[in-house]
């Protein structure tokens, strides 16, 4: 377990090491929000400035976070970046190319430094494709985060930081994962809890890829940010029943046992970017036994499976019962023909 204020005093290591460049795709709401909070707070304590872009499609609460950030830090600069569905691959190339403009544009030193996915969709929504073939929900979770790390490694890659990947979801609830449906197609094998697994595992392959072929430069994380007090539990999509029990009893009964609190939880995501979750290739600078383990069970290999506390999920026998070398490839080549497919304009149906 990683103290609250080891977290917080690696936020302040963090922002007094350079300028930082940050982005947040879905960031409007919910932990994308709480983490620029984060990130403001820590800089208003001695750091040496920011840039932050907000992707997300309502552009009221961009403003009033925008508004709050500098409320706490003046002189954050902080840019909203509109994306009405982020389920769309081709939304996410548009914001990405936004992203990638703005900072060539404004800086001498274009790069990013911090890039956090947490855009997500309703769990009680059936299997439902956008027009591009993928599932909503599949979408949200999975394929437009990759396609947002992908399109925006040219500023990853130029950090000196190096440049760390955080995905809010589900790290380490690994249990069903199906190699021959992986789009989840048949609709047997698609429930909100079987797709939840399928992706974990899609989540922990690619990040594997994409750390083996960025050794050195890239870090990614896949974290479970425990239930963490905020508007999402409160959407009006989710059913009556549910916003009900959320807040008469969950909240005020096991709320204070199981729940992480919005402050609590955007320091801890602000604290994967230290040194204890360095790339693959590289030494931290910080005592190897304060490494965090990888993915594939070796300290510092670049890619993190991790508890809200941010420490490393055991998940090595989930991935012994499969052929990890050969699923890697197999994800890995799905997923850029899923983009490939949908870049040229078609719809994807494999």
């Amino acid at each position: 377990m990683v103290d609250l204020s080891v977290a917080r005093a690696a936020n302040a290591t963090l922002v007094q090491s350079q300028p930082l460049v940050a982005v947040f795709i879905g960031g409007t709401s919910g932990i994308g929000h709480y983490t620029l909070r984060a990130l403001a707070t820590a800089e208003a304590n001695g750091g040496k400035g920011f840039r932050a872009y907000i992707v997300g499609r309502n552009a009221k609460a961009a403003e009033e976070i925008i508004a709050e950030c500098r409320g706490i830090y003046p002189d954050a600069q902080i840019k909203f970046v509109k994306a009405d569905d982020i389920s769309l691959i081709q939304a996410v190339d548009q914001a990405c190319a936004e992203i990638i403009q703005s900072e060539e544009k404004q800086s001498q030193d274009p790069r990013i430094d911090y890039l956090m996915l947490s855009q997500g969709g309703s769990i009680f929504l059936p299997r439902k494709d956008t027009k591009e073939g993928l599932d909503v929900t599949m979408s949200l979770m999975y394929y437009s985060r990759m396609r947002a790390i992908t399109k925006l490694l040219p500023l990853l890659l130029k950090s000196t930081l190096p440049a760390k990947v955080v995905s809010v979801y589900a790290a380490g609830y690994e249990a069903k994962l199906y190699p021959d449906d992986l789009s989840l197609r048949d609709l047997s094998h698609y429930s909100y809890s079987q797709a939840r697994s399928h992706m974990i595992y899609m989540h922990t392959l690619f990040l594997e890829k994409l750390a083996e072929q960025h050794q050195g430069k890239l870090s990614l994380m896949h974290i479970f940010p425990g239930l963490v007090l905020g508007p999402g539990f409160q959407r009006p999509d989710l059913p009556l029943w549910f916003r009900r029990v959320w807040r008469w009893f969950f909240v005020p009964i096991l709320g204070p046992l199981l729940t992480v609190s919005p402050t609590e939880c955007g320091d801890r995501m602000l604290s994967l970017a230290s040194p204890r979750y360095p790339p693959q290739g590289t030494e931290s600078s910080g005592a190897t036994d304060k490494v965090v383990v990888g993915t594939d069970g070796k300290p510092g290999s670049g890619a993190y499976s991790l508890s809200r506390k941010g420490e490393a999920m055991n998940i090595k026998k989930a991935y012994e019962k499969i052929n990890k070398d050969e699923m890697k490839k197999k994800v890995w080549d799905h997923t850029t023909k899923a983009f490939e497919v949908i870049e040229a304009g078609e719809v994807f149906t494999d």
